[in-house]
């Protein structure tokens, strides 16, 4: 517009035939819409020059496909699928029980502590699984992650079977840290804590570190019979050498090396002496060729009363 509100020459000349148009009555216009139904449902109907033709059905099977999206976006969501997938298992599953290959019994050997449910429910193994579509690596694998079990072998049996041998860890020793005991094999492996009265005959070990080193304990008990009876207990100190813990309350402090030759040493003593029946409390190894013997409290006072008493006399005699 210009400042007298009037339009442009220009416009009011593209304005004026569109503004004189005789203007439609209200059933012209619905006979228009009618016309242009009628040709869309014909296959096609026209937006200006241009011809949009739609196939017949299209829409029908966009609705469809839609539902059917919707559908099973929601039972994906909902968890369904992965409750079907527990209960069924996958498709390769399902298409190879079909086709003759479920798991229909499992064999089991070579257990002693351990029973066959036990090593199926470790198996991970289900009724929704197949043999053909059986991972035995994942199985073995599975089955190692029970302490008891030291080594598993898992085969294929077709067309329905599984054969599953098993190797058990023997309970070797126990091993007491801050107040629980447990029992273990012997190259260490914690198999359980201690709830069965069988055990407590094993050898007994105490101290950070003494559960890898059973064997060396047991080693040390097997090289002296006659004193292995008496022994209830060793103790890894500092992780270096070995003080053993003796049924009458007295400590036998080992040498980090030469350990057994050292305490057959004192066996002989004993067996000569007695040494370990005195009132003593605690024997000293540590230093090669020498013995040394920690007499208890009242042994102690006992001795100095006595040296008391004993060595005036010789001086006045002297």
């Amino acid at each position: 517009m210009d400042g007298g509100r009037r339009l442009p020459g220009s416009l009011r000349e593209w304005l004026a035939p569109r503004l004189d148009a005789p203007a439609h009555s209200p059933a012209e216009d619905r006979l228009s819409c009618r016309k242009a139904f009628i040709g869309f449902r014909r296959g096609g109907f026209r937006i200006g020059s241009a011809s949009l033709s739609v196939r017949r059905g299209v829409g029908s099977a966009a609705a469809l496909s839609f539902i059917g999206l919707t559908g099973v976006s929601g039972w994906v969501i909902g968890g369904h699928q992965e409750a079907m997938r527990r209960v069924h298992g996958g498709l390769p599953d399902i298409v190879a029980r079909a086709a003759g290959f479920p798991i229909r019994s499992v064999d089991v050997s070579g257990v002693k502590e351990l029973g066959k449910d036990e090593i199926v429910a470790a198996s991970g193994m289900t009724p929704a699984g197949s043999l053909l579509f059986l991972d035995v690596g994942a199985v073995r694998a599975s089955l190692k992650t029970l302490p008891l079990v030291a080594e598993a072998t898992v085969r294929k049996l077709y067309p329905d079977r599984i054969e599953i041998k098993i190797v058990e860890r023997e309970p070797f020793a126990l091993w007491q840290q801050e107040g629980v005991v447990s029992v273990v094999s012997a190259d260490g492996t914690v198999i359980d804590t201690l709830s069965d009265r069988r055990y407590l005959k094993l050898p007994h070990v105490v101290g950070p570190g003494a559960r890898l080193r059973v064997r060396e304990y047991a080693a040390i008990l097997d090289g002296v019979p006659e004193l292995r009876s008496q022994i209830r207990a060793g103790v890894l100190v500092s992780e270096r050498r070995w003080t053993l813990k003796m049924a009458n309350g007295v400590d036998i402090k080992l040498p980090e090396e030469n350990a057994v030759e050292a305490l057959r040493q004192l066996e002989r003593l004993d067996r000569e002496a007695q040494v370990l029946a005195k009132d003593i409390i605690a024997v000293d190894l540590r230093i090669p060729g020498r013995i040394a013997f920690r007499l208890s409290e009242e042994a102690a006072a006992a001795r100095r009363d006595y040296f008391d008493k004993t060595l005036p006399k010789v001086k006045g005699r002297a």
